[in-house]
């Protein structure tokens, strides 16, 4: 895995995504999808670290490739980072 694919999941596992309230607040709004650029945003990593792990089949994150456009269920990407926290 690349630096930036560590990158992320420290900050997962160091809880740095997301406050609960945060969270509640982003399950509770009305956005179904996130473009890549979207959760490089919530993530604080470039969009170009997402297309790398997807391009060399490492994303931990479910997206869908709709038109040549991607997309992340939100969903699935609270699902996915609840499910790789450590020490929660």
């Amino acid at each position: 895995m690349s630096t930036r694919g560590k990158n992320i999941m420290t900050k997962i596992r160091a809880k740095q995504i997301l406050s609960e309230q945060e969270l509640t607040n982003f399950i509770d709004k009305e956005c179904k999808l996130l473009t890549s650029k979207q959760l490089a945003k919530v993530l604080n990593v470039s969009d170009g670290a997402l297309r790398k792990q997807r391009s060399k089949g490492r994303s931990i994150f479910p997206y869908a490739n709709i038109n040549g456009r991607i997309f992340y269920p939100t969903d699935m990407i609270v699902k996915t980072i609840h499910n790789n926290l450590v020490g929660a």
